[in-house]
Parts: C-alpha cells; structure tokens; sequence
C-alpha cells in the first residue's frame, strides 16, 4: 500500500514537471455541490416538502401506533376476564395492526426515499445549468466537486457562491408572484 503511494506521488510529480507547458492554459474550477443543494432556495424549499410530507406520515404512524398500543393494553387488562377465543380474536387484531404498521413504516421509508432522490435531481438540474453559465463565461476547461477528493485549492478557484447565488436568483425570478415583498428587496440582484 506504501509503495503504491509513493508511485503515485513520484507519477504526479513526474506530470507536473512534464506538462508545465499543457498545465498552464489549463482553466480549472471547484465547486461544493452540497453547499448549493443544503443552501439555495431550490434545496430550502425542497427540504421543508420532505420534512411536511415526513410529518404527514408521522401522524398517521404514530395514529396506528396508538391503537396498537391500545387494543395491547385492552388484551392485557381483560387477559384473565376473557376466553380464549375472545383473547385470540384480539391478539389477531393487534398482529394485524402491528403488521399494518410494519408496511405502512416500510412504504413511508421509501416514499420518502423517492421523493427525496425526485427533489435533488430537480435542484441538481438548476444547478448545472447555472455551472454551464459560469462554465462559458470563464472559459474552465475542468470544474471538480469539493468533496470528490480534493485536497487542496486556492480559494479563488472556488465557484460555488457564484453558482449559489445564478441558482437562488432563478428562482426569485421564476416565482416572484409567490415572493413575499420583503424577499424582493432583500436580494441585491437587479
């Protein structure tokens, strides 16, 4: 494992020096693909869906919890009261119940799952047009994502609030009826 390390930083070293020439027309870039996702106004609006539709199906587990708990108490209370049939018809009714609640947890997990890969394509959408824009205006030959193993960068070369901020000012313009005016003036754009 060491030897392949210092293989690779002698190759690296040995690029370096060969291609000096090639490297210095070389226009590059790095972005946190992340940062915009958790931060723009796409992602923000994004997340508090998932997180209203998470609490929608919260309530209904939690609601389906509740009457298992209660048919549960029911059968403990009336355990030593009731035959054996009446104690078998209830304890079906809680199995049922709790399966009922296995799936309905199971569906609700991949729901979410579902909704949650739908919302970031959509963002990522606007997020790459936005890097074609900044793309073409700096004429980058290569933009490299942050946490796609960079290690080290000058902080210049980091396009990601230039792209946050193309991304957030497309979706002030697209839904501006909607806006509230304290957004419209808040923003610094035109």
């Amino acid at each position: 494992m060491r030897k392949a390390g210092i293989i690779l930083v002698a190759a690296a070293i040995a690029m370096v020096f060969a291609g000096t020439s090639l490297a210095e027309g070389l226009r590059v870039a790095v972005i946190d693909v992340n940062k915009i996702l958790n931060d723009s106004a796409a992602g923000q609006a994004a997340k508090k869906k998932m997180e209203a539709r998470y609490e929608e199906l919260k309530k209904t587990i939690d609601a389906k919890q509740e009457e298992a708990r209660k048919i549960k108490e029911e059968i403990d209370k009336q355990k030593v009261m009731v035959g054996k049939e009446k104690l078998k018809e209830k304890e079906d009714a809680l199995q049922a119940k709790l399966n009922e609640l296995r799936q309905m947890t199971q569906e609700g997990e991949r729901e979410m799952q579902t909704r949650q890969g739908e919302f970031t394509r959509e963002v990522l959408k606007k997020i790459e047009a936005k890097v074609e824009v900044v793309v073409k205006a700096d004429k980058l030959d290569l933009v490299l994502e942050k946490s796609a193993g960079v290690v080290h960068y000058n902080e210049s070369m980091d396009i990601t609030r230039r792209v946050l901020d193309l991304v957030n000012a497309n979706d002030k313009t697209a839904p501006e009826k909607k806006a509230a005016p304290e957004k419209k003036g808040s923003g610094g754009g035109k």
